[in-house]
């Protein structure tokens, strides 16, 4: 929830920010000529692909922590002087 003056700040800049944004990206969409269906079908492939390995990574960032793979190293033996 937005609790102060200054977040209500931030929300109203940030929410510009984007509603400028996306102005310009629908614009500039428009203005381009259609992309040939071969473009769309590697499009699609790579977000496909991107989405699958960026899941993959982060399941796998959630195994190593669990197993505890992220854990300092320690040692039992005592140092030797």
């Amino acid at each position: 929830m937005v609790r102060n003056k200054n977040q209500w700040l931030l929300v109203a800049v940030l929410a510009v920010l984007f509603l400028g944004a996306s102005w310009f990206c629908v614009s500039v969409w428009r203005a381009t000529p259609s992309m040939p269906p071969y473009g769309n079908i590697v499009l699609a492939a790579a977000a496909i692909l991107v989405l699958v390995l960026g899941c993959g990574l982060i399941a796998l960032m959630f195994y190593s922590h669990r197993k505890g793979y992220d854990e300092p190293a320690r040692s039992n033996r005592t140092a030797r002087d």
